[in-house]
């Protein structure tokens, strides 16, 4: 006899464990073996008010952030997408099945407000890539490259010669990021 899906009725119970559909032999079992977050929430105190309303987990957005480096998930967007529809990646976040998903917005306002002034991404990011190496899931043989958008100016009948370049930069007059590059250069 033919089968027939019943949809009469929604059920009114589910019974869903995260932690059994996640295949052992996915990456992001073997990153989260390794990696050990436990000092970021010390780090960050500073950064963090003891009044108002509860902030994201930071924890969260670091772990969101790990997921959108390792799998190439190039915007914010499409992080918090990503991380709604895989339950992988839900598992590794910490997430249950039906918790909630922070705003795109939230990753923005926390490098550009919160974290403007702190290394502390990098540290992170060193941190988690010296774990992975240590265990044998990052190679050394290959290379990333940043693609990062940067004004300049390309019209070839006004620019200048490279011998009348000025070697004098006035701080107050570059942006952040210039800013920034001239801190470590120094």
């Amino acid at each position: 006899m033919m089968g027939r899906s019943s949809h009469d009725q929604g059920q009114l119970f589910y019974s869903f464990n995260l932690e059994e559909v996640v295949p052992d032999d996915h990456l992001v079992r073997a990153i989260s073996r390794v990696l050990d977050l436990s000092w970021v929430r010390t780090e960050l105190a500073p950064h963090y008010s003891h009044t108002g309303r509860p902030s994201i987990d930071p924890l969260l957005m670091i772990r969101m952030l790990i997921i959108g480096y390792v799998f190439a998930i190039r915007s914010e967007r499409a992080l918090c997408r990503e991380v709604r529809l895989n339950l992988a990646y839900r598992w590794f976040c910490g997430l249950g099945i039906e918790d909630k998903i922070p705003d795109h917005s939230a990753f923005s306002r926390a490098r550009n407000e919160r974290f403007r002034h702190s290394d502390l991404f990098r540290r992170v990011f060193e941190h988690v890539v010296g774990a992975c190496i240590a265990a044998g899931l990052v190679g050394r043989e290959g290379f990333a490259v940043d693609a990062s958008l940067i004004q300049a100016d390309a019209n070839k009948h006004r620019s200048i010669p490279g011998t009348e370049w000025s070697k004098d930069i006035d701080p107050e007059q570059v942006r952040r990021a210039v800013k920034e590059y001239l801190g470590h250069a120094r």
